[in-house]
């Protein structure tokens, strides 16, 4: 699987690195969409100033496995359109 870094601010993506590092470190199995996705969600709530016990009762409804789902679609999508549109005979016009 592609790590692809979805964020535009290099601090959060300093952040990131550090807590899959650690994941690694302790052999915790991680999945790099939903880690970034809940970095957004937490973000997120923070810029909200929603309190955090608030927020960690709306990741159960916000953060589910669709967003993998998602992710993982991205990716094939991502593949179809590298390693078989190229193949495929175009329209004519």
């Amino acid at each position: 699987m592609t790590r692809r870094t979805v964020t535009i601010d290099p601090v959060l993506d300093q952040l990131l690195n550090l807590v899959r590092g650690l994941l690694l470190v302790l052999g915790q199995e991680y999945n790099y969409t939903e880690a970034v996705n809940g970095a957004i969600f937490y973000g997120i709530c923070y810029w909200l100033d929603i309190p955090p016990d608030k927020a960690i009762a709306l990741a159960s409804q916000v953060l589910t496995t669709n967003l993998k789902v998602e992710g993982i679609q991205d990716e094939l999508r991502d593949k179809f359109n590298k390693n078989i549109l190229p193949n495929l005979p175009q329209p004519t016009e």
